[in-house]
């Protein structure tokens, strides 16, 4: 599983294997299926007469091909092979990128003979599990080493891939693509190698259902995260052009690089482009989860000119209908009473007089908030300057 994996692969690494795993979904053939993180290797693809078992390896630091980088990998798999020879039949095939390298090779059996021969000590402690009497020369004709491209070349691959899957050319870089390598993602992520386990055609017509574009920490690392946030911001255009309209932010501010200090310039921004005049009768709830100190923020905001509900009654007793009420107006000159609502997330038990219409999930995975009736937008950022591009608060993703 991936949760179980060490700091072995960068995050360029792990890209690489996920669309590595992408790319055998989208080649399967007909009665395939593809195990993620597999039991015998990274991905198992199995069909009715054959087990292709593919490990994973990107060496992009690497100058050139050695034998000795993938000595582990070999014996991982000969040790597999060694215990499970017999029927059904299983290929092994080592999927690595090296610079320069390109094509497919064998290993000889001179080769495998000095992969077995290693002083390595951890090396040494799988060819100990290896079972006695072995068939080296079977093992090799199963075994395979094939030579990937770059991480860009890989990602064009998949995406000519999707492209000739039936999906609209202007979805594929912004929604499919995204999207179907967040499942990726996620399916990596699960316990067992059966919930890791899916039918090739049912991904891919899965995908054909996704109209929303998805933002997580993965996705971001994309080579087409400008035309995701394009496609977001987009999307979003017509929604935040709307007067009066419930918007409800739950944010987990752990992983966003200096909260703290971007925190309040943020809540100004939107306030100050869609909550300031008469019309925005309904403005927006920021709930923050955990121990943030959203007391010292509120005192924070105010002293910038911005005034909050905070649904507090006497300074200590929380009522949800103080902080769900409508602000007092005045229309000229515009005049809101209150331009935000601020509360942790904890203590709001209730969504208040009506669903609201946007639902902002930030670093949030899941929230009872979260309904079929609400647009819900799950962003999953390092930093606050994401968050406002994909807002319209700038004109520049950086």
């Amino acid at each position: 599983m991936l949760v179980a994996r060490t700091a072995e692969y960068s995050i360029k690494g792990y890209v690489y294997q996920f669309l590595r795993y992408l790319s055998e979904i989208l080649a399967a053939t007909d009665g395939a299926t593809i195990t993620i993180e597999g039991a015998i290797e990274d991905i198992d693809v199995t069909t009715p007469d054959l087990t292709t078992a593919v490990q994973c390896k990107y060496h992009e630091q690497a100058e050139k091909f050695t034998l000795g980088k993938v000595y582990k990998p070999i014996l991982l798999m000969l040790e597999h092979f060694s215990h499970h020879s017999a029927p059904p039949k299983v290929h092994y095939r080592l999927f690595c990128y090296f610079p320069g390298s390109s094509g497919s090779q064998s290993l000889t059996r001179a080769e495998l003979e000095t992969v077995l021969a290693t002083n390595s000590v951890p090396l040494k402690a799988i060819v100990a599990r290896l079972a006695p009497g072995a068939d080296l020369d079977l093992f090799l004709s199963r075994f395979s080493i094939e030579f990937g491209p770059t991480c860009e070349a890989l990602q064009d691959t998949v995406l000519a891939s999707l492209n000739a899957k039936g999906f609209s050319s202007e979805d594929v870089d912004a929604i499919v693509y995204p999207n179907a390598f967040q499942r990726i993602v996620d399916l990596a992520t699960r316990s067992t190698a059966a919930e890791r386990t899916v039918e090739p055609s049912a991904f891919i017509t899965a995908l054909h259902d996704v109209r929303q574009v998805t933002f997580t920490r993965w996705t971001r690392e994309l080579a087409t995260r400008a035309k995701i946030f394009q496609r977001l911001r987009k999307d979003l255009k017509f929604s935040l052009g709307q007067n009066s309209r419930g918007r409800h932010f739950v944010i987990d501010p752990t992983m966003i690089a200096n909260f703290d200090g971007e925190i309040v310039r943020f809540i100004k921004k939107f306030s100050e482009r869609y909550s300031f005049k008469y019309l925005h009768a309904n403005p927006p709830l920021f709930a923050i989860t955990g121990e943030y100190d959203v007391g010292a923020l509120q005192t924070r905001l105010h002293d910038v000119g911005l005034r909050c509900a905070n649904g507090l009654v006497g300074g200590t007793e929380f009522r949800p209908t103080e902080l769900f009420r409508k602000p007092m107006r005045r229309k000229s000159p515009d005049e809101l009473e209150f331009r935000v609502r601020l509360a942790k997330r904890s203590v709001v038990t209730e969504i208040g007089p009506k669903r609201p219409d946007d639902l902002f999930l930030v670093n949030i995975a899941d929230d009872d908030w979260d309904h079929p009736d609400v647009n819900v937008h799950k962003f999953e950022i390092e930093r606050l300057s994401d968050l406002e591009y994909a807002l319209q608060l700038r004109n520049d993703y950086a």
